[in-house]
């Protein structure tokens, strides 16, 4: 993913859960961040990190929609780059570092200029969401995996349809190119890591069979040492030419969400579900190092060129440096809790606030709390769907005629977006219980006339 990877694991059912409840819609303030800082611009959780060659900028993928092209000497945002009508989930350089190619749930694998807002033109579009793109060596190729089960081959410079492999049975979550560039690996929830040849019409060589979902792979720069990551909390070294198993290692608190090698080719790094990363020896797979910063998952890591730092991301939001010689994060920020307003003694308003965290990933609820991942809630009571202002709504959303008061809202949480507003791209969010339901809708009402009230006061 980008140098990121996600991985589910053997670990009970509750944590799987936890890891796949990260919510999203949209939005992005960029601001210039002073030096030694988090890379705080998106708008909700960060999904993939990639490096340039030369360590100057970086590239990152948001589950609000956007892409943040950064510098990071400076460590201020650039450009912020919008094209996709759903979350990003992966993003990667081309040879050169002046173009980039992305793919997102909305299906869609694009190609950008870096500098611009919107995307030079769509590569090819999956049945489904894309989960991971790769390029080839030469910067020719792009390798999309999605879950409608196919990889697809597109070429950069040809507007021709793209080559669709079929082969997994399931969703495809990685994919990653030999380094000759003449083969595809790729893996999935179907418990295999496959290698095609693209330019043959055959039935992919099943390398390896894990038995159980695989999430992502990386290939260490010598060409043959294959990092793996499945359900089993396990991280697998194969050898590429013989297929051998070489090093089957366990340290994670958790499923293995992301993998990045560095560049020298002489450590590697996971980020697992419950915040932690770990620095490993490539050559015999000793933990080296335990990272701890982010609260929450941790989907993607990457190394800068030298290997003296390590970028990494998650459904937090943020996107931490890590100096690894000290094995620290470089300017660690926490950002403080929000205490809502709860009229004292009103039980069912304060269960309402509880429920409205993970919501809060996503939205706020003041005049000038702007947009996150989804657009501020202030004064969303009777107001039409998709008409906040500055707000880069989906298609459908912006179509309908739909007001929000709480028997729509109500309607929302209990059948799911799909069901309320028919062809958005909004995550589905759903309260089976009706208590629930009801206390989340009355901490609403009671915070945001609050909140109007003391922006009247203002």
């Amino acid at each position: 993913m980008g140098h990121g990877s996600i991985r589910f694991s053997r670990v009970s059912g509750t944590a799987i859960r936890k890891w796949i409840a990260a919510v999203v819609l949209l939005a992005a303030a960029t601001p210039v961040l002073p030096a030694e800082a988090e890379l705080i611009g998106h708008g909700g959780p960060v999904h993939a990190i990639a490096v340039a060659p030369d360590g100057r900028t970086a590239l990152t993928a948001g589950f609000d929609y956007s892409i943040i092209y950064w510098d990071l000497p400076d460590e201020h945002a650039r450009t912020v780059m919008y094209g996709h009508d759903a979350a990003v989930s992966d993003v990667a350089y081309l040879p050169g570092a002046s173009r980039a190619v992305s793919g997102g749930n909305d299906g869609a694998v694009y190609l950008w200029r870096l500098g611009e807002t919107r995307p030079l033109k769509l590569l090819t579009r999956h049945e489904g969401r894309v989960s991971a793109v790769a390029v080839s060596p030469d910067g020719q190729l792009v390798a999309s995996a999605g879950f409608d089960g196919a990889v697809r081959i597109a070429s950069v410079a040809d507007d021709g349809p793209a080559a669709v492999l079929k082969g997994h049975t399931g969703p495809v979550n990685a994919v990653q190119f030999t380094a000759d560039g003449r083969r595809v690996l790729s893996a999935g929830y179907d418990g295999t890591v496959r290698l095609w040849t693209p330019q043959r019409d055959e039935v992919p060589e099943t390398f390896a069979e894990i038995g159980l979902p695989v999430n992502r792979l990386f290939l260490a720069p010598d060409g043959r040492t294959l990092v793996v990551a499945g359900t089993d909390e396990a991280v697998r070294l194969f050898d590429l030419e013989s297929g051998e198993e070489r090093r089957f290692m366990l340290g994670h608190e958790a499923p293995v969400l992301s993998i990045d090698v560095d560049r020298a080719g002489t450590r590697f790094a996971t980020g697992g579900a419950s915040g932690q990363i770990v620095l490993w020896s490539l050559a015999d797979g000793r933990p080296l190092q335990t990272l701890r910063g982010h609260e929450g998952p941790v989907w993607s890591v990457t190394f800068t060129p030298g290997g003296r730092e390590l970028l990494s991301a998650g459904r937090d939001a943020k996107v931490a440096r890590w100096d690894l010689g000290r094995g620290a994060e470089i300017g660690a920020r926490s950002t403080p809790e929000t205490a809502y307003y709860v009229p004292e003694g009103d039980a069912l308003a304060a269960r309402g606030a509880a429920l409205f965290g993970t919501c809060a990933v996503c939205h706020t609820l003041t005049p000038d709390g702007g947009n996150r991942a989804g657009p501020t809630l202030f004064g969303v009571f009777g107001r039409r769907v998709g008409s906040v202002s500055g707000y880069p709504y989906s298609k459908a959303l912006l179509e309908s005629d739909i007001v929000w008061t709480e028997e729509t809202i109500g309607a929302l949480f209990e059948k799911g977006p799909e069901h309320v507003v028919p062809g958005t791209k909004m995550p589905l969010q759903r309260l089976g219980s009706g208590e629930d339901r009801k206390a989340l809708l009355h901490f609403l009402r009671e915070a945001l006339a609050e909140a109007e009230r003391r922006a009247g006061q203002n």
